[in-house]
């Protein structure tokens, strides 16, 4: 990975606080996307409420149109506001822990690193899922192949 250059596209949805929660994220958003994060501020419980709303949703959405594990990414910020702190760290992990997505706090105020981090990581992500999705096509192929050949009936 050192030395080579990826491309991110970010779609930024802001929380709706009285919007329709659907409107946040429509069909055509969700299928070009290969990876997404889900962000949620510590001090504010009602974003981790739509945090998790997300999450859930894109998960439902994702398995209906066919899509194998998709690469999510939960972050809590607002870390140097800890003193403000709202939702635990342990209540983020279990989230992330339970929908099968990644889990990180940071804080954007602080350093760029911690965004750095996360953004790398959901690369990671993108990057091993698409290796399994080609491994499994491969296996399928060879699947197909060797049923075509052992499959035949035999008319000697």
């Amino acid at each position: 990975m050192a030395g080579q250059r990826a491309s991110f596209n970010i779609w930024d949805s802001a929380c709706p606080q009285m919007a329709n929660l659907q409107s946040y994220l429509n069909e055509k958003q969700l299928h070009w996307a290969d990876g997404f994060i889900i962000v949620y501020s510590i001090c504010d419980r009602a974003s981790f409420a739509f945090a998790r709303h997300q999450l859930h949703w894109l998960r439902r959405s994702k398995r209906r149109n066919g899509a194998g594990k998709v690469p999510i990414v939960l972050v809590g910020n607002k870390r140097d506001l800890a003193h403000q702190r709202a939702v635990s760290s342990e209540e983020g992990r279990l989230l992330a822990l339970s929908t099968n997505s990644g889990f990180f706090e940071i804080s954007t105020a602080e350093t760029y690193h911690g965004s750095s981090v996360v953004f790398h990581e959901l690369l990671n992500m993108v990057q091993d899922s698409k290796r399994f999705a080609k491994k499994t096509v491969g296996i399928r192929e060879i699947i197909r192949s060797v049923s075509a050949i052992f499959g035949r009936r035999r008319t000697d």
